[in-house]
C-alpha cells in the first residue's frame, strides 16, 4: 500500500522523451535479477510485473504505439519453469505476439535459447552487456546469450517461434475443433481456467477487442447466435438472488447472467455459457489490471505513468487540432508538519480528501494525478473545445484552480478537528501548450518552476504565466 511519504505505486523509471525515438519500454516479468543493471540506462524505460498475464495487460495497454512497437519482454527462470510445467510458453509468447506483434521477447536464463522465445540471456551478464542486448545491440554466444535481432529495426522470429497467424502448440499435438492460434491467444492471457475444452473458433477477434479496449459483448453475442443456430439468442444481466430462465454464465461462483436461447441442445449451450462466463471474467481481469497499473492506490488519483501518457496523447491531439493544453502542479503547503502533528493516518486523509475536492472541481475532460508524496498534478484540456461560450484558455482553467484553492481551506477534514479552518492551504503553478513547452518534460517543468515561486512568495498561492492575448 502507498503511503503518504512513498513514490506512487505502479511507478517506472522515466527514461529519454519517446519523441527522439530511442527510448526502450523493457516490462520484467518476475524476479529477473536484471533490474539493477537496466535501471541505470537513461534511455530504458522500466517496468516489473509479478505474472504473465500482467505481461501482457501491460503490453496491450500502451497508449504510445511506436513506443508498444519497441517494447522488450524479459521473462524470469521461475516464470519460465512454471510456463514450462503448464506447457504454456508458446501460449504465453503468442497472447504478447497478439498484443503487439513487434514485441522482443527474451528468457532470462544461464541454460541458453527457449524455444519460441526471440533470445536468452544469462543474469551473469555483466551489466553493459545486458543493456546492449536489451536494445538490440549485436552480441556473441561467448559472452553468454543467444544473439537476437537490431531491436529498432523490428525483430525476426525464430523459425518456430508462435505469431498471431501460427500454431502456437507443437505439430504433433492433438487435434482441436478450431484454430489452434485463437485458443493460444485466449489461454495465454487466463480465460481458459476451468473451460480448456472450449476452443471453439473466432476467439481472435474477442483478443483484438479486448486489447483495443472496446466492449466484448456484441461480438461474443453474435458469435453465441452462430453456434447455436439461433438468430434470437440473447445474453440477459440478472440480478442477484433472481431466478433466472436459460443457462447461467457464470465463471468461479460470479454470476454475470444468462443466455436465453430457442436452442434445445442444452449440453451446447452449456459448453457456450461457459466460455462466455470465461471472457467476462477476462475483460474483468483485464480492467483491473488497467486500473491498478495507472491508479494510485492511496487516493485513488491517477499515478505518474498516466500523467506522462495522457498529457503527451493530449499534447499530440491538441497540435493537430490547434488547442491548449494546461497543466497545475501542486502541493500541500507544510504537509510534513501536519502529517507528524496528527499523524499517517491523518496525512492520508488530507491527500484523499484534497483529490476529492479537486475532482469536484474540475471538468470531465480533466485528470487528477499524484505523481509524488503530496505533490498532485491536474492536466485541463477539453479535446472538443471549451463548452462554455467566451471562455478563454488558460484565464479558465486559473479560475477553477482558484476555486479549488478555496475549498480546500473551507474543508474541514475530520481527523484534524483543532485545526483552524484556512489553516490548511495549497500552493501550485500552471504551464500551458503551446506557450511555455511544446512536450511533457517541457509543461512539468515550467509549472513546477512556477510553484516554487509560489512557494517564495509565502505559499497559498497559484502562479500562471504572462497570459496570452486573445486570438
Amino acid at each position: 500500500m502507498l503511503t503518504n511519504g512513498s513514490r506512487p505505486e505502479g511507478g517506472l523509471e522515466r527514461g529519454v522523451s519517446v519523441e527522439n525515438g530511442q527510448s526502450v519500454r523493457v516490462i520484467l516479468v518476475g524476479r529477473t535479477g536484471l533490474d539493477a543493471a537496466l535501471r541505470l540506462d537513461p534511455e530504458i524505460e522500466l517496468v516489473r510485473v509479478s505474472t504473465p498475464l500482467e505481461a501482457v495487460a501491460e503490453l496491450a495497454s500502451s497508449w504510445d504505439e511506436e513506443m508498444a512497437a519497441r517494447s522488450v519482454v524479459v521473462v524470469s527462470p521461475d516464470t519460465l519453469k512454471a510456463l514450462g510445467t503448464k506447457g504454456e510458453v508458446g501460449e504465453f509468447v503468442t497472447g504478447l505476439k497478439n498484443a503487439e506483434p513487434k514485441v522482443v521477447v527474451l528468457a532470462s536464463t544461464k541454460d541458453g535459447g527457449v524455444q519460441g522465445f526471440d533470445g536468452s540471456l544469462s543474469p551473469d551478464m555483466p551489466g553493459d552487456e545486458v543493456r546492449r542486448f536489451v536494445r538490440g545491440e549485436p552480441a556473441t554466444e561467448a559472452n553468454g546469450h543467444t544473439p537476437r535481432p537490431v531491436l529498432l529495426s523490428g525483430p525476426l522470429l525464430q523459425a518456430d517461434a508462435p505469431t498471431p497467424e501460427t500454431d502456437a502448440a507443437p505439430k504433433a499435438a492433438a487435434p482441436v475443433v478450431a484454430a489452434k492460434a485463437d485458443a493460444a491467444a485466449t489461454k495465454a492471457a487466463g480465460v481458459m481456467q476451468g473451460a480448456g475444452e472450449i476452443t471453439t473458433g473466432g476467439d481472435l477477434e474477442l483478443v483484438q477487442q479486448l486489447i483495443r479496449g472496446k466492449d466484448i459483448l456484441p461480438p461474443a453475442v453474435m458469435m453465441l447466435r452462430e453456434r447455436l443456430g439461433d438468430d434470437t439468442a440473447e445474453f440477459v444481466q440478472v440480478a442477484e438472488g433472481v431466478a433466472t430462465e436459460g443457462a447461467v454464465v457464470a465463471f468461479e461462483g460470479q454470476v454475470y447472467g444468462e443466455i436465453r436461447t430457442r436452442c434445445e441442445d442444452k449440453a451446447l449451450v452449456a459448453l457456450q455459457a461457459r466460455w462466455l462466463g470465461s471472457w467476462l471474467r477476462l475483460r474483468d481481469q483485464q480492467n483491473q489490471l488497467k486500473t491498478a497499473a495507472f491508479t494510485d492506490a492511496l487516493t485513488g488519483a491517477y499515478n505518474r505513468r498516466y500523467f506522462e501518457r495522457f498529457l503527451a496523447s493530449a499534447i499530440e491531439q491538441a497540435r493537430g487540432a490547434r488547442r491548449n493544453v494546461t497543466v497545475m502542479v501542486f502541493d500541500i503547503d507544510d504537509f510534513k508538519t501536519y502529517n507528524d502533528r496528527y499523524g499517517h493516518e491523518a496525512g492520508d486523509e488530507i491527500l484523499r480528501e484534497t483529490v476529492k475536492l479537486m475532482r469536484s472541481t474540475i471538468r470531465p475532460t480533466d485528470r487528477v494525478c499524484r505523481i509524488g508524496g503530496d505533490e498532485f498534478a491536474v492536466i485541463f484540456y477539453e479535446p472538443e473545445g471549451p463548452r462554455v461560450g467566451g471562455s478563454q484558455h488558460p484565464s479558465s482553467v486559473f479560475d477553477i484552480a482558484q476555486r479549488f484553492q478555496q475549498k480546500v481551506q473551507q474543508h474541514k477534514f475530520p481527523k484534524m478537528a483543532g485545526l483552524a479552518q484556512g489553516a490548511l492551504t495549497v500552493s501550485g503553478g500552471l504551464a500551458t501548450f503551446p506557450w511555455d513547452g511544446l512536450t511533457v518534460e517541457d509543461l512539468q517543468r515550467e509549472a513546477d518552476k512556477r510553484a516554487l515561486a509560489s512557494k517564495r512568495q509565502g505559499k497559498n498561492a497559484i502562479t500562471l504565466g504572462v497570459m496570452p492575448e486573445p486570438q
